[in-house]
């Protein structure tokens, strides 16, 4: 096992030891099947479909079980697979949205087979301060990335602040290592403004810089790193509540800048629907357009579908 697997497997006992006390005496049999579909203007095409057992289920926001992932490429007329076994937990508050899920599991690749993972831990500081840090590894899901077997592994941390009742700023660190030698350096800063509270309006601005490592070799470009990417994108999201149902829609305009190359547009739409978390049965779909600047330049869109739903199967 390789000095970066020993770290995936203690970072994954310590949160399952943290899991392992947090869930209710009423446990029940539940399955989750899952499904994930995206599509970008490269024509790369990615499905995912995951199957779950999950033997200790409280509510659609705290459980654990075991999933089953396939994976399929397609791009220009080529295929690639790949399929793996995962464990999976949550435990989310409903009203916060803070608590911690965990993901990690061993996944057969197109190429070879390495150890994925995906992890998150918030927690709240103060009525006004929260803060959480977050890691995984996965593919690098670019169809040259796929051929050549590149994987990458994150680790980073986020400090939510509310300034004001109806202000809140947010900021993210991110560090990444891809597996053939580069790395990324990501920092993140969001101001909210609850503009319209009864009406769930907010009016938000965002902000990215990024720096990474640009190859010289185009041939040897398997992913989009450049040496420095700089965005800023205002926002406004609207949340609305029904009888537990929830939706929340979230669009943005604005511009990117990558290197010395002139401004060029980005936008985004997001859409998510969850249903109550409490019941026999949770729902929740997403859905999100957004147009940047890709590895094939301006333009570069991507489209995603992700579905999850969880059924109780006794009690």
């Amino acid at each position: 096992m390789t000095q970066r697997h020993t770290q995936w497997a203690a970072l994954a006992a310590t949160a399952l030891l943290c899991l392992g006390n947090t869930y209710a005496a009423d446990h029940t049999w539940v399955a989750a099947p899952a499904w994930h579909q995206s599509s970008d203007s490269d024509g790369l095409q990615i499905r995912k479909i995951f199957a779950a057992a999950l033997p200790s289920y409280t509510s659609g926001l705290q459980w654990q079980g075991v999933e089953w992932q396939e994976q399929r490429y397609q791009q220009n007329g080529n295929t690639l697979s790949g399929h793996g076994v995962n464990y999976t937990a949550q435990n989310v508050d409903a009203l916060t949205g803070l608590g911690q899920s965990l993901k990690v599991g061993i996944n057969r690749g197109p190429e070879k087979t390495t150890l994925i993972g995906d992890w998150s831990y918030n927690k709240a500081y103060s009525k006004q301060l929260s803060w959480g840090v977050f890691a995984s590894r996965d593919w690098v899901e670019s169809m040259p990335a796929l051929q050549q077997g590149l994987h990458f592994d994150l680790i980073g941390a986020n400090v939510d602040y509310q300034v004001h009742p109806r202000i809140t700023l947010v900021g993210s660190l991110a560090q990444t290592h891809f597996s053939d030698g580069h790395d990324r350096q990501q920092q993140r800063v969001r101001a909210v403004w609850d503009a319209l509270p009864d009406q769930g309006v907010t009016l938000q601005w965002a902000y990215k810089h990024q720096i990474g490592e640009t190859v010289a070799d185009t041939n040897q470009r398997y992913y989009f790193n450049p040496d420095r990417l700089d965005e800023s994108m205002g926002l406004i999201g609207w949340r609305r509540r029904y009888q537990g149902w929830q939706w929340y829609a979230r669009l943005g305009e604005g511009r990117q800048k990558v290197n010395t190359d002139d401004h060029t547009p980005a936008r985004l739409a997001v859409l998510q629907l969850t249903s109550p978390v409490h019941g026999d049965s949770f729902f929740k779909l997403r859905a999100g357009r957004s147009e940047t600047i890709g590895l094939s330049g301006p333009g570069y869109v991507y489209r995603y579908v992700d579905v999850q739903w969880i059924w109780r199967l006794g009690r």
